[in-house]
């Protein structure tokens, strides 16, 4: 088992404090001694009492300042992310497929046990898990059961009769927590790790109905792994009475019985959110479709596969920060003038005599 260091902050503590926040807030106070300094510069002419020309050509110039200032603000964001290393660019690499993992994780809450009309919401996700199995020969197994806390029921194995029983199992007794924590269920689901160039799909089975608000997160944390996602939806467009393992219906407040039915649109979220994949499991194409994404991960071994993967964006901010400062630089040149003066012109050519 993993373990998971959490950092406790005082109620004095503010998230102002981190350093990015920091450097990023010496922005302020630069704009601000800019926009004067620039303000003051721009009335340099008529202070000095210049002709309009050279007003003309000096606004030119503070103009170049001006964006020579964007520049140097540039240079310091880019410099302070780089240096922070918070941001990260993604990017697609070539690997090899050295092994398949497919994760079943099933939802075991109160709410899977309605019967919408065509069995149990349970009974259908444990059988459509054990037809994607047999699609996906080659293939490790491994199966996650959840209600309000996920347990990992088999963990992978190639052995299909381990497998199979560990599908039995899941089921409302396999944990005591009430509530159906989705998002819970994909972290146990990701948690193992495997050696580069494995092709993972992980399917969960769920009627929407999730209690734990961390879905959509965890979508997005599963496929920063390489897990391929893939939602399979239970249940119909009109609620249905929940029942307990005894059968008996499950009442919520003022004693009335609870009904849910398939919130289609959260499942669409969490898909969405983890470049994932939705079937309504009652779809005619729906089996195809999931067997297909399952069967393709098995036959892939051997295959090259164009993985994203998230880099350090350091090197390109660094590049940023070099390329705004040299604008900066070039921009802030004091302004050159090729006309000459006609005293200039006598006191030339006075000396020129003279050298003759």
């Amino acid at each position: 088992m993993g373990h998971t260091a959490a950092v406790v902050r005082g109620p004095g503590v503010s998230r102002f404090a981190s350093p990015l926040l920091w450097s990023l807030a010496a922005l302020v106070p630069y704009a601000i001694l800019q926009a004067r300094f620039l303000t003051r510069l721009l009335k340099a002419p008529e202070t000095l009492g210049a002709s309009w020309g050279s007003q003309a050509s000096w606004r030119r110039h503070v103009a170049r300042r001006a964006v020579a200032s964007v520049a140097g603000g540039i240079f310091w964001v880019a410099c302070a992310l780089a240096s922070a290393g918070t941001l990260r660019l993604p990017r697609y690499a070539s690997e090899p497929v050295l092994g398949a993992e497919i994760a079943f994780v099933i939802d075991a809450s109160n709410s899977m046990l309605t019967d919408d009309g065509h069995g149990r919401r349970l009974e259908q996700a444990r059988e459509f898990a054990a037809r994607l199995a047999a699609a996906a020969d080659g293939a490790g197994l491994s199966v996650v059961a959840f209600r309000g806390l996920p347990a990992t029921l088999c963990p992978s194995t190639r052995d299909r009769r381990a497998f199979e029983d560990a599908l039995r199992w899941a089921g409302p007794t396999v944990t005591s927590s009430s509530g159906s924590d989705v998002g819970a269920a994909i972290d146990e689901a990701a948690r193992p790790a495997f050696r580069a160039g494995t092709a993972r799909v992980i399917v969960v089975f769920s009627d929407g109905n999730d209690t734990g608000g961390q879905a959509r997160a965890a979508a997005l944390r599963a496929t920063s792994t390489g897990a391929s996602l893939v939602f399979v939806g239970f249940g119909g467009q009109e609620g249905a009475p929940v029942v307990d393992a005894d059968g008996r219906p499950v009442l919520g407040q003022g004693g009335r019985p609870i009904q849910t039915a398939l919130e289609e649109s959260a499942m669409r979220d969490w898909a969405t959110a983890g470049r994932g994949l939705f079937v309504r499991a009652d779809d005619p194409g729906a089996f195809a479709s999931v067997a297909a994404l399952c069967a393709g991960a098995a036959q892939s071994l051997g295959r090259r596969r164009d993985v994203r993967v998230e880099v350090d964006a350091a090197p390109a901010l660094a590049f940023i920060a070099m390329a705004a400062l040299g604008l900066a630089l070039a921009l802030s040149a004091a302004p050159y003038s090729r006309s000459v003066r006609p005293e200039t012109r006598r006191i030339r050519k006075r000396g020129e005599k003279s050298n003759a």
